[in-house]
């Protein structure tokens, strides 16, 4: 039963994983890291973004601060976790990194703490490097899995 009960709990998890990165907010932030953002981009380039999308871009960042600590705190599995953001890492990682970096500089220029950098996304960039340290697929999934049947 307790067996049955791991297999459940970690089902109902990737399904609110999912719900997570499905929702349509945290797609347009991820819409707008790849479309927008270049890897030397500016807090000046943030700028020309309207509310809506920097409102996109911080339920993005914190929505996957939020999934980096449960998966941490092994409330998430790793797998599953893997699974949804090692695409991700591997076409936005930088990006979403010079995005992190340039909240942390504008919450320390705000806030006038250096600690910021001990706190703010620090999980993500946690689970960022756990995915620069994982192999690449060797083909893509409908290639790897050709004849796998339901």
């Amino acid at each position: 039963q307790i067996i049955e009960l791991n297999k459940t709990k970690e089902k109902e998890a990737a399904r609110d994983l999912a719900n997570i990165f499905s929702s349509p907010m945290y797609q347009t932030g991820l819409s707008l890291l790849l479309n927008k953002f270049s890897e030397d981009f500016t807090m000046k380039d943030a700028t020309k973004f309207n509310r809506t999308e920097l409102d996109a871009m911080s339920y993005m960042a914190y929505n996957m601060n939020s999934v980096a600590m449960m998966t941490f705190n092994r409330q998430l599995s790793f797998t599953s976790v893997a699974q949804f953001m090692q695409p991700v890492n591997t076409i936005m990682g930088k990006r979403l990194r010079v995005f992190i970096c340039m909240v942390r500089e504008n919450a320390k220029a705000l806030l006038q703490d250096d600690r910021v950098d001990e706190v703010l996304f620090d999980y993500t960039l946690w689970l960022l490097d756990r995915m620069d340290e994982l192999p690449a697929p060797e083909a893509p999934m409908n290639i790897l899995h050709a004849n796998w049947k339901p």
